[in-house]
C-alpha cells in the first residue's frame, strides 16, 4: 500500500476524473493529500462531504441550481472514493450508499430532472433513472450502459449532453454494477439485462419506444453492440470502448483486474478468465444491423486496438469511428471531442 499506487491509479484515471467533472483543483488537492493507497477512500470522502455541505447550505438559501450541482459533485466524490476499491468490501459499500443518497437529492433539482424508476430483471429490481427533455413530446431515448464499476450517477455529463439535443435517456445499474451490485453479480448473460431495459421502455409512455439508442462505456461497449445484435429495437448503438473481447484480462492494469475478479464472484485471476470468455462478439458482430459507432484509443491497455478494428469490419451496418492512436481507454483525454459526438450521433439517427 504505497504512494508509488496513487500515483498509478490517479494517473491512470485523470482524464476520466475530469472529463466527469472533478473540479481540476479538486484533483490536485486530492493527489497531494494522499500519501498512502490507504487513504484514497478517506480523501476522496472528505471532499465528497465539503461538496454536500456546500449543496445543504445553497438548499436552505433556495439556490437551488447550485444545490443540485454541489449535490451531484459529492455523489461523483464518493463513486471515486469506492471505484475500484475492494480492500474493504464494507467500507466500499458504505461510501458507495453515501453516493446514491446524496445523488438521490440532486436528481429532482437537476434541470431537467431525473426520475427514479425499478426495472424488472430476473426476480429483481435494477435502479434507474429516466430523464426526459423540456418541451419534447414522446422525444427518443437513449440507454446509458456502464462498465466495470460504474454506474448511474457517474454517467451525468453524458446524460446531460443527451437532454440539451432533446434527447431523454435512461440509466441504470445492472449485474454487478452500482447499487444492483449488492442484489445480484455479474452474469455471462448480462445482455439479458438490457433486454429488460427495452421491455422496460416500451411500456413507458413518455417516450417514443420505436427510437431508442444506447451507449455503452468500457465493458458496455461489448454489451451494447452484442444487445444490438440481438434486438432490433436498438436502432443506433455506441462501442465507447469497443470491446470485441476481453481475453487480454491477465495484462490489464491492477486495479482493474482486481475489478473483474470482485464483481464476477471469482476466487483468483484464472477464475476471472474463464467468467469473461462469455465476452466474444465472434458470429455477433455481423448481426448489428443498427448503426454502430466505435470510440477507441489505440494506448488502451484494457481492450486493445484489435477489438476496435475488428468490431468495425464485422458490424453489419453503417459504421462510424472515432479513433485516436495516441488515446488511452474510452478516449477519455478526448472527452470535449468524443462525448458530445456521441449525443449528436445518436441525433442523427435518432
Amino acid at each position: 500500500m504505497t504512494r508509488a499506487r496513487v500515483e498509478e491509479v490517479i494517473g491512470q484515471g485523470m482524464h476520466r476524473f475530469l472529463g466527469d467533472g472533478v473540479h481540476y483543483r479538486d484533483l490536485l488537492d486530492i493527489r497531494a493529500e494522499m500519501d498512502d493507497w490507504s487513504q484514497w477512500c478517506a480523501t476522496w470522502s472528505r471532499f465528497g462531504d465539503a461538496a454536500e455541505q456546500r449543496g445543504r447550505i445553497a438548499e436552505d438559501h433556495g439556490h437551488v441550481r447550485t444545490a443540485a450541482r454541489e449535490y451531484a459533485r459529492a455523489a461523483l466524490y464518493f463513486h471515486y472514493a469506492q471505484n475500484l476499491y475492494y480492500d474493504d468490501p464494507q467500507l466500499k459499500r458504505t461510501v458507495h450508499d453515501r453516493k446514491v443518497a446524496v445523488f438521490a437529492r440532486a436528481a429532482p433539482m437537476l434541470s431537467p430532472p431525473l426520475h427514479p424508476v425499478s426495472v424488472p430483471f430476473d426476480g429483481i429490481e435494477m435502479p434507474a433513472y429516466l430523464r426526459l427533455p423540456a418541451g419534447v413530446s414522446k422525444p427518443p431515448v437513449v440507454i446509458l450502459l456502464g462498465g466495470l464499476d460504474t454506474t448511474k450517477e457517474d454517467y451525468q455529463v453524458v446524460n446531460d449532453l443527451c437532454v440539451e439535443r432533446g434527447l431523454a435517456t435512461l440509466a441504470f445499474d445492472g449485474p454487478g454494477q452500482g447499487e444492483t451490485l449488492f442484489r445480484m453479480p455479474w452474469r455471462r448473460d448480462f445482455e439479458q439485462c438490457v433486454i429488460a431495459v427495452l421491455d422496460f421502455l416500451e411500456q413507458c409512455p413518455q417516450i417514443d419506444a420505436g427510437r431508442i439508442g444506447i451507449i455503452g462505456r468500457s465493458t458496455g461497449g461489448y454489451y451494447a453492440p452484442k444487445a444490438a445484435s440481438m434486438d432490433t429495437r436498438i436502432r443506433a448503438a455506441v462501442a465507447w470502448g469497443a470491446m470485441y473481447h476481453l481475453r487480454n484480462l491477465a495484462s490489464i492494469p491492477r486495479a482493474t483486474l482486481d475489478g473483474f475478479v470482485y464483481v464476477s464472484g471469482s476466487r483468483s485471476v484464472e477464475e476471472a478468465h474463464t467468467f469473461f470468455e462469455c465476452i466474444d462478439l465472434e458470429g455477433a458482430a455481423a448481426k448489428i444491423r443498427c448503426p454502430l459507432l466505435i470510440v477507441h484509443g489505440g494506448l488502451d491497455t484494457i481492450t486493445p486496438m484489435e477489438n476496435a478494428t475488428r468490431m468495425a469490419a464485422e458490424a453489419g451496418g453503417p459504421v462510424e469511428t472515432l479513433i485516436w492512436e495516441d488515446s488511452g481507454h474510452c478516449c477519455h483525454d478526448r472527452s470535449h471531442i468524443v462525448r458530445p459526438a456521441m449525443a449528436d450521433f445518436m441525433c442523427r439517427w435518432l
